[in-house]
């Protein structure tokens, strides 16, 4: 079985591609490209001309700024008390299952011929646990000042939405940016839900497995947002068009490398990845439709990551998170009667809910194909924590 990282180097510097220390600015970066962006954002640099040309590799100081905005490094992502952390419940990550105990083979039979047909490659992806461990014990990177917790959410969300000025576009969806994605969602949501007192408030554990719960569901709804933001902004792009992360994507003509996920054809794999998209509810057009607001988004996000992970996990996190939707759900009350006037929101807010129905719908009707698709070894990976890829299709 093949070992993978889900970082490319692993774990590398999006500036310079060396072993990367931790999230700088907004960017997975290391201790030297921090520094040097401390040093030079608001430097001459930024306004002088590249001497070569352009720098491909070897990077000039003028083109290794740029390099760390183009990245997304931004002054205003400074993480306050980086190294404050907490006295008690301070995140840990769990003993690690062994190879021998996540393969089901005693030690002894644990290799085998990796050109069987029924290989897996074992995506690891304890970093990810870490990193969001990490982000967890920091606290958010910004003091929130809402009146309430979905005010305090909404600016979270702000805080961390596409930059649709710096989206770059794509031809090729690759191993590395497929896992760059994953990386991108499940930290933005650590750092967004930090935002919210009552995750706070929670154990480390409960906090872990709440964000393993709605990582995939979370980015599902951003992705639809983003695109809808991405063509009001550029009105004549190809209604093709999506915004994954922050690249552009035409879905239809993206050339997919398969061969890392499957041995099937990549027109299977493709068909069998995109069973759980909604096909019978236009949400792009309700989102347009409805042009909600960025209190009404966030209160989306919200609704559709607790309840998802709700039905999910049951029992104790069940109650967590039925408590945390009716918080929110009060302070939504108050934002329609109070803030827009509106007492007879009843419609809209129905219209807006349907949203996330359908997105869910998509994913409790692809369970079953999902568990086909396993029984017949579709996808050739797996992930030493397999619990976070529940339902994300890759799983």
């Amino acid at each position: 079985m093949d070992l993978v990282s889900t970082s490319t180097s692993p774990f590398s510097c999006r500036i310079c591609n060396q072993k990367a220390h931790g999230n700088h600015f907004g960017v997975l970066t290391c201790r030297a490209c921090a520094s040097f962006f401390r040093r030079a954002a608001f430097s001459k640099w930024s306004q002088l001309k590249c001497q070569k040309g352009g720098c491909s590799r070897n990077f000039c100081k003028r083109c290794r700024l740029k390099k760390c905005r183009e990245m997304g490094m931004d002054t205003t992502k400074f993480q306050y008390n980086r190294d404050s952390f907490r006295a008690t419940g301070q995140f840990q990550l769990p003993p690690p299952r062994s190879l021998a105990s996540f393969v089901g083979r005693p030690e002894l039979f644990l290799f085998c011929d990796t050109e069987a047909p029924n290989a897996k490659m074992l995506i690891d992806v304890r970093y990810l646990l870490e990193e969001a461990g990490r982000i967890i014990n920091q606290g958010y990177e910004t003091p929130a000042s809402g009146k309430n917790q979905l005010e305090n959410l909404t600016e979270g969300f702000k805080y961390i939405k596409v930059d649709m000025n710096n989206i770059s576009s794509s031809k090729y969806a690759s191993k590395d940016a497929i896992i760059s994605m994953w990386e991108y969602y499940f930290f933005t949501v650590t750092r967004w839900l930090m935002y919210f007192e009552g995750f706070q408030k929670l154990n480390s554990h409960t906090q872990i497995t709440l964000i393993q719960s709605v990582w995939n569901v979370w980015s599902r709804l951003h992705k639809y947002v983003a695109t809808v933001d991405y063509h009001k902004a550029n009105p004549d792009t190809l209604p093709t068009n999506v915004v994954i992360h922050n690249t552009l994507v035409d879905i239809e003509n993206v050339e997919f490398d398969s061969t890392w996920l499957s041995d099937y054809p990549v027109e299977h794999v493709r068909r069998y990845l995109s069973v759980q998209h909604c096909r019978e509810f236009d949400i792009l057009g309700t989102l347009r439709k409805l042009n909600p607001s960025e209190l009404e988004i966030t209160y989306l996000f919200a609704q559709i990551c607790f309840e998802h992970a709700g039905k999910r996990n049951q029992g104790d996190i069940m109650k967590v998170t039925e408590q945390f939707l009716d918080s929110l759900a009060n302070d939504l009350h108050d934002y329609y009667v109070n803030e827009m006037n509106n007492s007879r929101y009843f419609l809209r807010l129905t219209q807006l809910l349907k949203i996330n129905q359908a997105i869910q719908k998509g994913i409790w009707e692809s369970r079953p194909k999902m568990e086909l698709g396993r029984v017949f070894n579709v996808l050739k990976i797996e992930f030493s924590h397999p619990e976070m890829f529940e339902d994300s299709g890759y799983y």
